[in-house]
């Protein structure tokens, strides 16, 4: 009669014989030990686990619940060693047993066909036929569509079937037999050392792009400063306190001129248009209405000109060259007065609703004739 032991192998639950259980803590210290110095030791150590508790699994059925000792030596002696980066092993440690059977690995790993999902483009069937063949994936990816082409579309059908009846690579001793390599411990640190490397690599190629950046970014500053020298404009930075703060509140004051100014306008034209004059002044006889509207409008552009340039001017004196954001408020701010002007001058001037009540029903009320059609 043995003692059993519960343990928890990357969160699942194992039952090992007592002298397993020293054998497994003896292997798993060690790595640990030699892997004192690997930036991914916890990333490592938790494959190591699920590594073991794969192969654990052979071992166990509904009749048998508990991985014998002489199991557990030989899932360790598969597993092999875990080098340190001084060269010595997991298994030079001291106190460790020996497993029993086989004191190598194995290193005669059979190739198995799986669906291999990493980089996959459907599902992995052609990454597991061309890890199992040992050839480019592209290439078997290009066999796919020419056979697609050649068979009028039916070899969709047997990728569809090899969907379902090639397994998939779940487990990293899989991924390991879909290649042909034979699977241990030692694979599981070089492949995090490849993933490290690969990182370092990604980083510095993304710090270049960012220094490169960066001084695309100083040589369009110093470009725009010596067009805007040439230009005779001041920089933002040349400006004072005051007066950044006198801009700022000049925006919404020649907004709201702007927009009493819009306002006026629409109605003297609307005006013109229903009556043929600007409310009780009457045009001149010689003066045609059409030549009063565009009179109108050159002296309403004439005017807006220099206020829209002043509102400009006040951007750049607040903000800066980058601007953007103050005018588009700025224009939702002139939409706002313009709205209020509308609806005071409806209120409050006789003329204008009655201007406006002379409009056609049609036009005052368009939601309202298209319910009735």
């Amino acid at each position: 009669m043995n003692r059993v032991i519960t343990v928890n192998l990357n969160g699942n639950a194992y039952q090992l014989d007592e002298q397993g259980f020293e054998s497994l803590r003896a292997y798993l210290d060690s790595a640990g030990a030699r892997l004192a110095s690997n930036p991914d030791k916890s990333e490592i150590l938790s494959d190591i686990e699920q590594a073991i508790a794969d192969k654990c699994r052979r071992y166990l059925n509904p009749h048998k619940s508990v991985v014998a000792a002489a199991e557990l030596d030989r899932i360790l002696a598969e597993m092999g060693p875990v080098e340190s980066e001084a060269g010595g092993t997991a298994a030079d440690s001291e106190g460790q047993r020996k497993p029993a059977g086989d004191p190598q690995p194995r290193t005669d790993a059979p190739r198995r066909l799986y669906q291999v999902r990493e980089g996959a483009m459907i599902s992995g069937v052609c990454n597991g036929l061309a890890a199992y063949f040992n050839v480019d994936v592209t290439i078997v990816r290009i066999i796919f569509v020419a056979l697609t082409i050649l068979t009028g579309s039916l070899w969709i059908l047997a990728y569809i079937l090899m969907m379902f009846i090639i397994p998939d690579a779940t487990t990293s001793e899989e991924h390991a037999a879909a290649h042909g390599q034979p699977f241990n411990a030692q694979q599981l640190v070089d492949r995090a050392k490849e993933r490290y490397a690969e990182f370092r690599q990604q980083s510095a190629r993304w710090h270049e792009r960012w220094r490169r950046k960066r001084q695309l970014r100083r040589e369009r500053r110093a470009a725009a400063a010596e067009r805007a020298f040439w230009r005779g404009e001041r920089a933002h930075e040349d400006v004072g306190y005051a007066t950044r703060v006198l801009a700022g509140f000049m925006v919404p004051v020649f907004s709201l001129i702007g927009a009493a100014l819009f306002v006026v306008v629409i109605i003297a034209m609307v005006s013109l248009f229903r009556t043929g004059g600007i409310f009780d002044w009457a045009l001149p006889h010689e003066v045609p209405v059409w030549a009063a509207i565009v009179i109108l409008a050159i002296v309403y552009q004439a005017v807006h000109a220099p206020l829209r340039a002043a509102s400009r001017a006040s951007y750049e004196a607040s903000t800066g060259q980058r601007h953007g954001w103050l005018a588009a408020a700025d224009g939702v701010l002139w939409l706002g007065f313009a709205a209020l002007f509308f609806w005071l001058a409806y209120l409050f001037i006789p003329e204008v609703r009655s201007l406006f009540e002379s409009v056609p029903f049609e036009w005052r009320h368009p939601l309202a004739t298209w319910y009735a059609l």
